[in-house]
């Protein structure tokens, strides 16, 4: 019978792989942002910073994730 095992590094590299994704598909430039920028409100050029920043944070989250999440199957596999 298939045995199923929780692997939650695996599982958060893959939500934050998602993200990642999803960060792509949205790409946002500051170029087309054509609304007037008040004092209150944040300029596109944050906008796209912070998402950037975001993009790179959850790459490094996935690729962190699949890394330790192989890492431990190695180990697992060799100690039996």
């Amino acid at each position: 019978m298939l045995n199923i095992k929780n692997n939650s590094m695996a599982m958060v590299a893959t939500i934050a792989l998602v993200g990642v994704i999803a960060s792509v598909i949205g790409l946002f430039d500051p170029s087309t942002c054509v609304q007037t920028q008040t004092d209150d409100w944040t300029s596109c050029a944050n906008i796209a910073r912070d998402r950037q920043i975001g993009f790179w944070v959850l790459l490094a989250v996935s690729v962190l994730g699949f890394v330790v999440s192989f890492t431990r199957k190695k180990t697992k596999q060799t100690k039996q």
